[in-house]
């Protein structure tokens, strides 16, 4: 350490505990980084507006060959929603990546880099999930019902008050 005006200064690099959201073997207390990852694709958060799909080809690239990069789109189409999703040839190629990128910056905002959960290929987990898609829209466009007929009941209803004033 050092002493700086009568404090004990000491400077340490800081690590990342506990599970991620996306299911990250990080450092547990007293254990050591996992050197291989379970899956060749990389969730990359706190992505910033301006990074394009080429940028990140390029930026993890470098480590391996990228195969394929997905950046999720908003609703309204103005622009991505702040993460990625990049596939690697190879697990080792995805770890090479993770390992070294894991402190990187782009456009001035830490990237912060996971392994991304595996997909379903299984027939029926996509059925479930189609099926909830398929709830979550209808509800959705029912109470876009409910909002608009809301809006014109009311509306009679202010009618009908005017016309009991008068």
């Amino acid at each position: 350490g050092l002493v700086l005006d009568g404090h004990a200064v000491q400077l340490q690099l800081s690590q990342r505990r506990g599970q991620g959201r996306a299911g990250a073997a990080d450092v547990a207390k007293g254990g050591t980084k996992s050197k291989t990852l379970s899956t060749q694709r990389l969730c990359v958060r706190n992505l910033a507006f301006e990074a394009t799909a080429k940028e990140l080809r390029q930026l993890f690239g470098a480590y391996g060959s990228v195969t394929a990069v997905r950046i999720p789109k908003k609703g309204d189409y103005t622009g991505h929603r702040g993460f990625a999703f990049l596939d690697f040839a190879s697990r080792s190629e995805a770890a090479a990546a993770y390992e070294a990128l894991q402190h990187t910056h782009l456009y001035g905002r830490r990237l912060v880099i996971e392994p991304a959960e595996e997909r379903t290929n299984d027939v029926e987990a996509v059925q479930v999930l189609a099926a909830k898609r398929q709830t979550a829209k209808e509800l959705k466009s029912e109470a876009k019902r409910r909002r608009t007929a809301g809006v014109f009941n009311a509306a009679k209803d202010a009618g009908s008050f005017q016309d009991a004033v008068t």
